[in-house]
C-alpha cells in the first residue's frame, strides 16, 4: 500500500496557505465579533463625538486677511546708454542691485524681522475710530508666550537705544507671527502676482498687519531698488550747481575784461580778454552736457522705478476660519470608532492566539 503524503512530508504545507475562503471566514468572524461588541463600539462612538464637538467649541475662531499685489520691474535696457553718458563724470548709473530682491527674496523681504517689527510700530484705527499701535494692540490679548518680566515699561520704535526686554519681546512677537500667522507666496510660479496671508483672532489687527507690512516693504523696496539712481541724480545737480557758479563768474570776468580793452589796440593786451571768453565758452559747454545728463538721468530713473501695484486688498467682513460642528462630531465619532474596532479585534485575535 502506498503512503500517503503528509503534511510534514509535502513541498508545501496547505495548512499554512491562506485561501481566499480563509480570508472570508476570518472577516465573518471580526464582524460577528464587532456585531457581539456593539454596545461597547456606541459608547466609543458617543465618546469620541463628544470629544470631537467640544474640541471644535473651543477652538479660537480666526479671520483671514489676504492681499493680493504684483510687482513689475523697470526697463534696465536703456541704462547701459545712461551710463555711458554718466561715466564722463565719474558717476555709475547702472541697476548694479537690480536682482537685489527678484525672485524668491521678495517673498522673504516680507518676514523680515526688520520690517514686522517696524508694521508693528505703526498705528491702526480700532474700532472706535481711535488710533493705535498694532504692538499694543497685540499684546493687550496674544499673551500665550509673553509674561509680565518680558515686557518693557515702554516700548520705542527705535535702534538708537537698544533694550534687551524689548528685543527678546519683539523676537518672541516675530516667530509667532511669521511661523502661525503670515504666509507669502506667489499665486503662480510664472506670473508676478504674490499672495500674502495672515490669520488671527483680531479682525481688525489682521486687516491693518497686511495692509501696513504690504505699505512698508513696498517703500523699503522701491527706496533700495531707486538709492543709486537718486543718488547720482544728486551729485549732478551738485555739479551743474558748481559748474553754472563758476560759469557765472567767468562771463561777469569776460565782460569786465573787454570793458577794459575797449580803446586798446595792443593785440598783446587782448590776450586775457580772449582767454576769459574761452573760459566762458569752455564753462557754458560743459554746464549744458551736465544739464542734459542730469535730465536723461532723471527720465530714465522714473523709467526704470519698479512698480507694485495692489490688485486685491482685504476687506471687511474677513473671511471665518472655524470647524463645523456636524464635522467635529462625525469626524470624532468615526475616529473614536475605528480605534475602538481595532482593539477588539487586536484583543480577539491574541486571545486566539495564546488559545484561550
Amino acid at each position: 500500500m502506498e503512503n500517503k503524503p503528509t503534511p510534514q512530508n509535502t513541498p508545501h504545507n496547505m495548512h499554512d496557505e491562506i485561501t481566499l475562503k480563509d480570508i472570508i471566514l476570518k472577516v465573518q468572524e471580526w464582524y460577528r465579533l464587532l456585531l457581539g461588541k456593539w454596545k461597547l463600539l456606541l459608547l466609543a462612538g458617543v465618546l469620541g463625538a463628544a470629544i470631537g464637538l467640544v474640541s471644535t467649541l473651543s477652538k479660537t475662531t480666526t479671520y483671514k486677511a489676504e492681499l493680493v499685489f504684483v510687482t513689475a520691474e523697470g526697463d534696465e535696457g536703456g541704462m547701459g546708454k545712461l551710463a555711458s553718458l554718466g561715466s564722463q563724470f565719474g558717476l555709475s548709473l547702472g541697476g548694479g542691485s537690480s536682482s537685489a530682491f527678484g525672485g524668491e527674496n521678495l517673498l522673504e523681504l516680507m518676514k523680515s524681522r526688520r520690517l514686522v517689527e517696524q508694521t508693528l510700530f505703526d498705528s491702526m484705527i480700532n474700532e472706535q475710530g481711535q488710533r493705535e499701535r498694532l504692538l499694543e494692540r497685540y499684546l493687550l490679548r496674544d499673551t500665550a508666550n509673553i509674561t509680565e518680566e518680558t515686557v518693557p515699561v515702554e516700548l520705542q520704535a527705535t535702534n538708537e537705544n537698544p533694550n534687551y526686554r524689548q528685543d527678546s519681546l519683539l523676537a518672541i512677537i516675530h516667530q509667532s507671527i511669521t511661523e502661525e500667522k503670515l504666509s507669502v507666496a506667489r499665486v503662480d510660479e510664472e506670473k508676478a502676482f504674490i499672495n500674502v496671508e495672515f490669520n488671527d483672532q483680531d479682525e481688525y489687527f489682521a486687516k491693518a498687519f497686511v495692509e501696513h507690512l504690504t505699505d512698508n516693504v513696498t517703500s523699503f523696496y522701491l527706496q533700495t531698488k531707486t538709492r543709486q539712481s537718486k543718488e547720482n541724480i544728486q551729485l549732478l545737480e551738485l555739479k551743474a550747481d558748481s559748474i553754472e557758479n563758476e560759469l557765472s563768474k567767468a562771463m561777469v570776468a569776460a565782460a569786465i575784461s573787454k570793458d577794459q580793452n575797449k580803446f586798446v589796440t595792443n593785440t598783446q593786451g587782448l590776450v586775457q580778454s580772449a582767454k576769459k571768453q574761452m573760459q566762458a565758452q569752455m564753462l557754458s559747454t560743459m554746464y549744458g552736457e551736465v544739464v542734459k545728463n542730469l535730465e536723461l538721468s532723471k527720465t530714465m530713473a522714473a523709467h526704470n522705478e519698479p512698480l507694485i501695484q495692489v490688485i486685491d486688498a482685504p476687506r471687511f467682513p474677513l473671511e471665518k476660519d472655524k470647524a463645523s460642528k456636524l464635522k467635529g462630531l462625525v469626524f470624532g465619532g468615526v475616529i473614536a470608532g475605528f480605534l475602538m474596532a481595532l482593539w477588539i479585534i487586536g484583543r480577539g485575535a491574541f486571545r486566539e492566539m495564546m488559545g484561550e
